[in-house]
Order: C-alpha cells, then sequence, then structure tokens
C-alpha cells in the first residue's frame, strides 16, 4: 500500500496544509478529500506510507486544534470516487453516519445514549483502534439524518465536540447537509 487514510483534522483545512504536514515522510503524489476531516494520502513508495502512519499517528496538522488519525488505506474506494457519488465501502450499507473526535476511551454505550434518540441504532462500529471515531448504523435514513444534527455536540462524558456526517450508501453525499 502506498496510501494513507487520514481523519479527524479540523474542516477547511487545505491541500496544502496537508502536503506540508507529510511532506517529510516522503514523495506525496496525490491528496483525495473524503469529505470534511479526512483525506487519503497517496505516496511513491510503500515505505513511506508505513512510515508515515507509524510517525504522524496522533500529530496535530499546524493551524489546527485537532489531532490526526493515520491508517493505511486498505483499499477503499474513495468516497464519490465512483460515478453515481458515494458507493459502498467494505460491504457495508444503509443508513450510517461517522462520528470523529470523539475522546479516547469514550464507549459504546455512551456514543449509544448520545444518538438514541435519533432513532433505533442497528450497530456501533469502532474505527481504527477505537480511538476517536466509529459509525453508527441506524434502522432509516431520516433517523441517520437526525443524527448529522448532533454535529459539533458534546457525547456525556467528554471534553471534545463531536463531528457527525453521513457515511454509506444513500447518504447525502458532498451535496448533503454536514
Amino acid at each position: 500500500m502506498t496510501s494513507v487514510f487520514v481523519r479527524g483534522f479540523d474542516f477547511g483545512t487545505t491541500e496544502d496544509q496537508l502536503r506540508k504536514h507529510f511532506q517529510d515522510i516522503g514523495a506525496i503524489s496525490t491528496v483525495t478529500f473524503q469529505g470534511k476531516g479526512a483525506a487519503i494520502v497517496s505516496f511513491d513508495s510503500e515505505d513511506a506510507a508505513q512510515k508515515a502512519v507509524n510517525t504522524m499517528e496522533g500529530s496535530t496538522i499546524e493551524g489546527n486544534g485537532r489531532y490526526v488519525n493515520v491508517k493505511l488505506d486498505e483499499g477503499a474506494k474513495p468516497k464519490g470516487g465512483r460515478k453515481g457519488g458515494k458507493g459502498e465501502r467494505g460491504g457495508r450499507t444503509g443508513p450510517q453516519v461517522i462520528v470523529r473526535g470523539f475522546d479516547f476511551g469514550t464507549t459504546e454505550d455512551q456514543l449509544r445514549n448520545h444518538f438514541d434518540p435519533c432513532g433505533e441504532i442497528e450497530e456501533i462500529r469502532f474505527l481504527g483502534k477505537g480511538e476517536g471515531s466509529a459509525v453508527v448504523k441506524f434502522a432509516s435514513e431520516d433517523e441517520a439524518a437526525k443524527a448529522v444534527e448532533l454535529d459539533r455536540s458534546t457525547v456525556d462524558g467528554n471534553q471534545r465536540y463531536i463531528n457527525v456526517a453521513f457515511d454509506g450508501k444513500g447518504g447525502k453525499g458532498k451535496g448533503g447537509k454536514y
């Protein structure tokens, strides 16, 4: 793999800021944004991608107030990269949101309690090492839309606000509400 998935940076972060943050790791071939707060950074070598994961995980991009998560991009198709907008990723479909920025150590119960007023939660799946990001799957698109309204709220027991955006088939995509 020559690409890494980077998430958790501030909305409004530019490609130039990402390139500057990763410039000492190795030659960057492309930067592809994955909505707000996430991007795929492609390097010219696998060694550079692995070095980015090993050294940049938990770092903060200059001008940002949040740390980033960095992991190898294991073949996920970029959001919006296929004709027709967002598509399925990893075989998962349905009305779901991606939640980023909650405190490390946040439990599934804390997330469930935070999103329970939005509707029936079918699944909560922590991403990466389970630190700061999760996908919450709802029974309906309307329930997921209610969850997106909790963007910039704070989970009980947390210090940081969360970012909530559509994720998965049937989501609002780039034209939707974030």
